[in-house]
């Protein structure tokens, strides 16, 4: 019992020092934005590519900001995926409203025969973008991009030897319910490790032009699921860095349902899973901690049973210093977070309390995602079936336009995942 009890304990102690060690790579990262100011020189010809399917609740306010950005020379290529998707008639009647001088809207005619639409787009943008053009990047529709976005985005190419550029996500939920608090709590644990790991964010990405021009970089996205985790893969084929820009987090306050966030994570572990060479290494660490903290929470039960004060005290202590390095970790980050956005003149929303709660409940959350993730073949995603036994091979067993999904009683994020 004392071994097991040890063994237990040592595991959750790494798990602890991990997140600390992480947590403290990450603070380091948004400290150093005081140490630096972004180059008000390099602005190089940027085009900026959004991919459409559906009309996302926030389009809106992503295009206020993704048009009217504090940037001299950049172009805005809107792809829709089909000429019946809603959010065609929407981005139309907006650019009527508000025109843009440099935005050209188009219907996606890609053929995605073994890739995700999403990619099937970016490629079908890139192809087309002008020879002037020094960096391409990339946004999702339920991203609202501040002023400076653009700029704070493309200003780590400015090295030579730093090839992609991703923007950070964090939410930061107006709502508590419980499926919008999981996805929180899940992502913000999950930032740090992305920090560490180079796992990059599909939401806000920029390519220099020795990147975009690359025919290999075309080739792999051409045969990819999704656009985002694999680009670590890619710069490092590519002989080149990828980075994150601290001033491009960017904040998502949408509210989800429970089911429809663990299915979003499980996605997210399907992602790493294809794509990331460290996805063996995070699932280990999921399942190895769930496990050491069920231990441990039995037998700190079984000591003060037995009377063992000590041995009961020790076990509850290990428990709270893993517990506690997470939310530490986690809320010493969203501290500067929060400073950068209300420095941005955004509104920031914490629920700490809420929120640590439910990070004791996600190991077992997570868990349950990672073993769904792990047996995921076939995926479905506003209402494009897509077969995946492997991860370059992508094949899709079923495609409509993207119909407009029934009213719901609450306000959730636009997506219908089952996987």
């Amino acid at each position: 019992m004392y071994q097991l009890a040890t063994v237990s304990s040592l595991c959750l102690i790494v798990f602890g020092a991990l997140y600390l060690y992480w947590g403290s790579r990450a603070a380091r990262l948004y400290r150093s934005i005081r140490d630096q100011r972004a180059d008000e020189d390099y602005t190089p010809v940027a085009t900026v590519i959004l991919p459409l399917r559906g009309n996302d609740p926030f389009l809106v306010h992503c295009l206020d900001g993704l048009l009217n950005q504090d940037y001299p020379d950049y172009r805005v290529k809107i792809v829709v995926d089909h000429v019946s998707d809603p959010a065609l008639g929407f981005v139309r009647q907006y650019l009527r409203k508000h025109p843009h001088p440099n935005c050209e809207v188009s219907i996606r005619h890609q053929q995605a025969f073994n890739c995700g639409l999403k990619n099937a787009t970016l490629i079908q943008a890139i192809q087309s973008v002008s020879a002037d053009v020094e960096v391409v990047a990339w946004l999702d529709a339920d991203v609202l991009p501040h002023r400076r976005w653009l700029r704070d985005l493309v200003a780590p190419l400015r090295d030579a030897e730093v090839g992609i550029a991703s923007g950070i996500r964090w939410y930061a939920p107006q709502s508590t319910n419980a499926g919008t608090l999981v996805r929180h709590a899940w992502n913000a644990a999950a930032v740090l490790q992305m920090l560490s790991l180079d796992i990059a964010w599909g939401g806000s990405i920029a390519l220099s032009r020795s990147v975009f021009q690359d025919p290999r970089f075309s080739n792999t996205l051409s045969k990819m699921m999704w656009d985002d985790t694999g680009l670590k893969s890619i710069a490092d084929q590519l002989n080149q860095k990828l980075v994150f820009s601290p001033t491009a987090t960017m904040i998502n306050a949408e509210s989800i349902a429970l089911d429809s966030s663990l299915r979003f994570i499980t996605r997210q572990m399907v992602n790493a899973r294809f794509y990331h060479s460290h996805f063996w290494f995070i699932a280990t660490l999921g399942f190895v901690s769930a496990l050491a903290q069920t231990v441990l929470v039995g037998l700190g039960l079984l000591f003060l049973y037995q009377g063992q004060q000590l041995a009961a005290g020790l076990v509850m202590g290990v428990l709270a210093f893993a517990g506690g390095s997470v939310a530490f970790s986690i809320y010493r980050v969203g501290s500067h977070i929060e400073q950068l956005v209300r420095s941005r003149g955004g509104e920031f929303r914490r629920h700490p309390l809420k929120t640590v709660g439910y990070l004791w409940l996600m190991p077992y959350l997570f868990c349950g995602c990672l073993i769904a993730a792990i047996r995921t073949r076939t995926i479905n995603w506003r209402g494009v079936i897509y077969y995946v036994p492997a991860p370059f091979e992508v094949y899709i067993n079923h495609y409509e336009p993207f119909q407009k999904p029934a009213p719901m009683s609450v306000r959730a994020e636009l997506e219908n995942v089952s996987i």
